[in-house]
């Protein structure tokens, strides 16, 4: 009985509540693969975007959501930030790290989830990554991006971004994508599929500006800006 109640207070902490017709301010998330350069066109796409609306102040948020969570779960940012690239299950795998007990895991993943959302209630935030896009991906008045590549295009790109072999980078890329598609489905509560964003852009064969540029009419056609 008790693992079932668990079971069900896990699955209902995963379902978005939203009032229908509700006025919601518009938001933006980005997941990616490793190796795309998700924080340089994140922060591209609000500089343009506060260019072009008075209607609010846009910010790119990523390490506010674990300083945030730290903070309500009075634990190191450091150690949050590492409960998010653990493997196999992502900051759901806690029992080891702090505690023999499911609620506490429970609780980690209801503060990351009402952490995002108090970020999206303020709107205007284009969220990178923290598994956001499983998060409010049944929200009004949001956009869902997926920045993706050939794997051999992000070897190269790490590679010489970090200064490491070309080997360590392919390792590192591998790794770091299965641990964000597991925190992703780990929020889901199902597969991660293709469906679950409106937009997925090749780094490769696109620039940045031609990805931000398409963001930004995107989100102009759907009355965003």
């Amino acid at each position: 009985m008790d693992n079932l109640l668990l079971r069900y207070m896990d699955t209902r902490f995963r379902e978005p509540v939203y009032t229908e017709g509700s006025n919601l301010l518009p938001v933006v998330t980005v997941s990616r693969e490793f190796g795309c350069p998700s924080k340089l066109i994140s922060m591209m796409l609000a500089e343009e975007l506060n260019r072009k609306t008075e209607k609010g102040k846009w910010q790119y948020i990523s390490k506010e959501v674990v300083e945030q969570a730290a903070r309500e779960l009075e634990l190191e940012p450091v150690k949050l930030e590492h409960l998010f690239s653990i493997d196999p299950a992502g900051i759901l795998d806690l029992v080891s790290s702090f505690s023999t007990n499911y609620k506490s895991t429970l609780k980690i993943k209801k503060t990351i989830r009402e952490v995002i959302q108090s970020f999206t209630r303020k709107g205007h935030v284009i969220l990178v990554g923290r598994g956001s896009v499983a998060i409010i991906h049944g929200r009004p008045n949001s956009l869902h991006i997926r920045l993706q590549a050939p794997l051999e295009w992000r070897v190269r790109a790490v590679s010489e971004h970090r200064g490491i072999p070309p080997d360590e980078a392919r390792k590192l890329a591998i790794e770091t994508d299965y641990k964000r598609t597991t925190l992703i489905e780990s929020f889901l509560g199902h597969k991660l599929e293709p469906g679950l964003f409106d937009i997925i852009f090749n780094c490769k064969t696109l620039s940045n500006d031609d990805i931000v540029s398409t963001i930004v009419k995107m989100m102009e056609n759907l009355k965003m800006v």
